[in-house]
C-alpha cells in the first residue's frame, strides 16, 4: 500500500472510531437523565464518560495529525 493510501486508510478508520466514541458519549449523557439520584450508577457513568472523553480527545488529535500529513503530501 502506498504511503498516501496508508494515511488515508488510517484517517478513515480513526474518523469512524471517533464518531463511534462520540455516539457512546451521547448515549451516556442520555442515560444520566434516567438515573437521576442513584449515586452508584451515576458514578459508574461518570467514570465511563471520563474515559471516553480521553479516548475521543486522543482520536481527535490523531485525526488532526493525519489531516496535516495528507495536506503535506498533496502539496508535494
Amino acid at each position: 500500500m502506498s504511503t498516501r493510501r496508508n494515511i488515508k486508510y488510517h484517517y478513515l478508520k480513526t474518523k469512524i472510531a471517533l464518531n463511534d466514541t462520540v455516539q457512546r458519549i451521547l448515549d451516556i449523557n442520555r442515560k444520566r437523565r434516567f438515573f437521576g439520584e442513584d449515586p452508584a450508577k451515576k458514578a459508574a457513568l461518570n467514570e465511563e464518560l471520563k474515559v471516553l472523553n480521553a479516548v475521543a480527545e486522543n482520536q481527535a488529535i490523531r485525526l488532526k495529525t493525519f489531516e496535516v500529513r495528507m495536506n503535506r503530501e498533496n502539496a508535494a
